[in-house]
């Protein structure tokens, strides 16, 4: 029974550190969706000519992904067609693109920070 009381707190951290993880990670994501959004926005409505450069990269992403798609999976690539491939545009492309971007780097800025503070607190 002594065992079984000592390890209630732990128990309790646990969940509690868990669903402060949880929470965190939700945060973040809405964070990077915001900003990948905003920073979509902005280049489509001040920087016409650049996204529109960065859409025909996102044009040569999709032709690739297609392309893996056909040769890895050729059973596939008509449902691939039909569902997937046809639903994606290159502005879709653009803005995952956009969004995996932008939220690498919110990601490399924050582990960045917290090396930093805890480099300060040492």
């Amino acid at each position: 029974m002594a065992e079984q009381r000592s390890q209630t707190p732990s128990l309790f951290s646990g969940i509690i550190a868990f669903a402060v993880a949880l929470l965190s990670s939700v945060v973040l994501v809405v964070i990077e969706l915001m900003a990948a959004l905003f920073t979509y926005f902005y280049l489509a409505i001040f920087q016409r000519e650049w996204f529109g450069h960065l859409i025909g990269y996102a044009r040569g992403v999709l032709n690739f992904c297609i392309g893996q798609i056909e040769m890895w999976f050729p059973s596939f690539t008509n449902a691939a067609n039909a569902t997937l491939i046809g639903e994606l545009a290159p502005k879709s492309m653009l803005l995952l693109l956009i969004g995996l971007v932008v939220g690498a780097l919110i990601r490399l800025v924050l582990w960045m920070l917290k090396r930093a503070i805890a480099g300060t607190s040492h």
